[in-house]
């Protein structure tokens, strides 16, 4: 009995570490596929900051819980981070401190505390084909900040405007965690920041000209917020500045642009919801036909005589550009719906400085005097436009374009009454029907001698709609 039990309690044994090791095994298999943290980083501008949190799969968090000395927290499920736990002692206006740790096995707890009044928000950004899956902890300076900036901003924008000075807005795209193009040692946010710095020291020569920046570090602004400062500045001029890239190494030259009518009308449609969302608010008839067909007509005038300024603004920058730098031609002026154009305000143009992708555009981008001679180009073709004779007048091509979308709208919506009448007639001389076991809409088709479309059409059925036995639809 002895002997047995020995060998009982063996079997068992190599049975029990056998187990062990499968579960261990399954639990690393889990582990190593569940949703990682993968990098954390925080990016800050003067009036807002960003904590980014990147991870290897797409999250789940649960809702911001606060703790009583101020501190948020949220939980990410199914998560883990390597370093188990880990603090960031930002210490600055916008966040004190972060906090990443584990609390069990499988989840993640962020926590952090941002600043006295800071206003903070968090959301989730699914993967792109560019960027893995995201958490952003956006923050923004208190409001009594804001207002107290914007009032020593407009304080000096009377200033200036009494003095005759021009405000030029200079807009270096992308930054912080969008870096834009990479290509031969040029990262798009960086060099533009350059360009942009160096562009802003010739206006500031002249005591005509005060530039301004959109950004001035490596931080990232919404686009929609770029055009607004201008805006609050009552700018005379909007200038953005990229460095483009394209697969085909053969491209070069550079671009300037100006608005579209196809982004110009998204935005006039997107500006009179806004409106009229804003006047319903407060009691307003804004969401009548007729002041709705007013508040279009105004801003499409202002958008067409706004284009028509920014055209005469990118032929005068681009003739500069041009004959600037010997070897890095002009591919053309042209049009394009990009975000940072859609302002009204101002006149507005995007410059692709070259193509860094083009071995040749490369390397007269990367030279000191030429980034100098490009600079000067612009702040030249600047003030040609504002110190030459600007011609007033309406974007005609822009009046025809909107006026083929409104025509091609009202010709969907007839299409769509037609449509409607039309089935409301036909809904008036069915019958109903309830179905049997085993019946298909095209067998009761079959069974009414009427067409499957027309069957599908009355009842608003898919292609793949299943029928249920007992269920009533209509026969045409």
């Amino acid at each position: 009995m002895e002997t047995n039990n020995n060998i009982f309690t063996g079997f068992a044994m190599r049975r029990c570490i056998f187990i062990c090791v499968v579960f261990m095994l399954m639990q690393s298999r889990v582990f190593a596929d569940q949703c990682r943290i993968t990098d954390i980083r925080f990016w800050q501008s003067p009036e807002e900051a960003q904590v980014v949190i990147d991870l290897s799969d797409t999250p789940k968090v649960s809702p911001i819980g606060n703790l009583s000395d101020g501190t948020a927290f949220f939980d990410v499920e199914g998560c883990s981070f390597r370093p188990g736990r880990q603090n960031y002692p930002l210490n600055n206006l916008f966040l004190q401190y972060l906090t990443v740790q584990e609390r069990i096995r499988g989840a993640v707890r962020i926590l952090f505390k941002p600043g006295n009044g800071v206003i903070q928000q968090t959301f989730v950004l699914p993967k792109n084909p560019s960027k893995p899956s995201r958490i952003v902890i956006f923050l923004q300076e208190p409001l009594r900040a804001q207002e107290a900036r914007r009032a020593q901003e407009r304080l000096e924008v009377n200033r200036l405007k009494a003095g005759n000075v021009k405000i030029v807005v200079i807009d270096p795209g992308h930054g912080g965690e969008d870096p834009g193009a990479r290509h031969d040692g040029i990262i798009e946010k960086n060099y533009v920041l350059g360009m942009g710095t160096l562009l802003k020291s010739y206006f500031d020569q002249d005591p005509h000209y005060r530039a301004v920046m959109t950004r001035t570090g490596d931080y990232i602004i919404p686009l929609n917020r770029r055009s607004q400062i201008a805006e609050h500045l009552t700018a005379d001029v909007f200038v953005s500045i990229h460095a483009n890239y394209n697969r085909k190494r053969a491209i070069q030259g550079i671009e300037v642009y100006f608005e579209s009518p196809h982004g110009a009308v998204g935005e006039a449609e997107r500006l009179v919801a806004e409106s009229e969302n804003q006047q319903d608010a407060v009691g307003g008839v804004a969401t009548s036909q007729i002041s709705g067909r007013a508040a279009k007509s105004d801003i499409v005038q202002k958008q067409a005589s706004t284009m028509f300024k920014s055209r005469q603004l990118a032929e005068k920058v681009g003739a500069r550009m041009a004959r600037a730098v010997p070897g890095l031609y002009l591919r053309g002026v042209k049009r394009a719906g990009f975000k940072v154009l859609h302002s009204m305000a101002m006149p507005s143009i995007l410059v692709e400085l070259g193509y860094m992708s083009n071995p040749n555009d490369a390397a007269i981008l990367k030279n000191a005097e030429a980034q100098k001679r490009l600079s000067q180009a612009i702040y030249s073709g600047v003030r040609d436009f504002l110190e030459g004779k600007i011609q007033e007048g309406y974007d005609v091509s822009y009046f025809q374009y909107f006026q083929q979308v409104e025509a091609a709208k009202r010709a969907q919506a007839e299409k769509q009454r037609i449509a409607k009448e039309r089935r409301a007639k036909v809904l008036a001389r069915s019958r109903p029907y309830k179905t049997k076991k085993g019946d298909t809409v095209a067998s009761i088709a079959g069974k009414f001698k009427v067409k499957v479309a027309e069957l599908r059409e009355l009842n608003n059925f898919g292609k793949k709609r299943q029928l249920k036995a007992g269920e009533t639809i209509r026969i045409p």
